[in-house]
């Protein structure tokens, strides 16, 4: 290699070196920053997005109509928890309570209740959600329930408790699920297991509970049933998004 060609690479060498190192001045390129993630702020709901949003009879499930008829559970801005007993929303939000019902019999039966509480803050609704959760976490794992009464004409054979909690997220919304299987006596119809999931959401300044059921011989899954009121659930939940 000549003189001149040596020359010439070993300067295209140095400024390669030189580029690689930093600037021209010596100092380190500066490292790009990295940003730090900003979280929203909880979502204030008014009572017009909640009427918006509910859902219709027929997104429920086939045949399902609202019912006029109040169970004592819902009075006095109660909730169902576990064993159709209730569970009162602290604080003083805005209550929005519905009952479903279709007409079929025993195996096809689907029965659903819901309430909607609307809270002035996100903070009063994560309270209210807390207590209700303890409350939920008070509920025997076993019990046998007697004979009661839960709205007019209308009274629940005695039958034997289980219950289960546990909790998730469903879309930003926090859940608790309580999942619960009704035994009555063989002799009172064929169908006789009731497999009942009570949900409570909250996020913002809403919490939505509901009480999901439908019943099936003995020795029968309840996951679908389970998948069901998920489903019904999450639908409810994306209305409000």
């Amino acid at each position: 290699m000549t003189p001149t060609k040596l020359s010439g690479a070993l300067l295209l060498i140095s400024a390669l070196v030189l580029t690689g190192c930093g600037s021209s001045d010596g100092k380190s390129a500066p490292k790009p920053s990295a940003s730090t993630p900003t979280s929203k702020p909880p979502p204030t709901y008014t009572a017009a997005q909640v009427e918006r949003g509910l859902l219709a009879p027929a997104e429920i499930g086939s045949g399902v109509e609202q019912i006029r008829t109040v169970a004592d559970v819902l009075k006095n801005g109660g909730v169902p928890i576990c064993s159709l007993s209730a569970g009162k929303l602290d604080g003083s939000p805005q209550v929005t309570s519905r009952q479903f019902s279709n007409k079929a019999d025993a195996k096809d039966e689907v029965k659903y209740t819901q309430v909607i509480a609307r809270y002035d803050t996100p903070s009063n609704a994560t309270a209210a959600f807390e207590a209700l959760k303890t409350k939920a976490e008070s509920c025997p794992p076993k019990q046998h329930v007697a004979p009661r009464k839960v709205r007019e004409n209308f009274t629940v054979y005695a039958h034997d408790d289980t219950w289960k909690l546990n909790e998730d997220r469903i879309l930003d919304w926090r859940r608790i699920r309580g999942t619960e299987q009704q035994k009555y006596s063989a002799s009172t119809t064929k169908y006789n297991i009731f497999h009942v999931f009570y949900d409570y959401a909250v996020q913002g300044n809403l919490i939505v509970a509901t009480m999901y059921y439908e019943r099936t011989e003995p020795k029968k899954s309840g996951d679908p049933i389970a998948k069901r009121a998920t489903e019904v659930l999450t639908r409810q939940l994306q209305r409000f998004a």
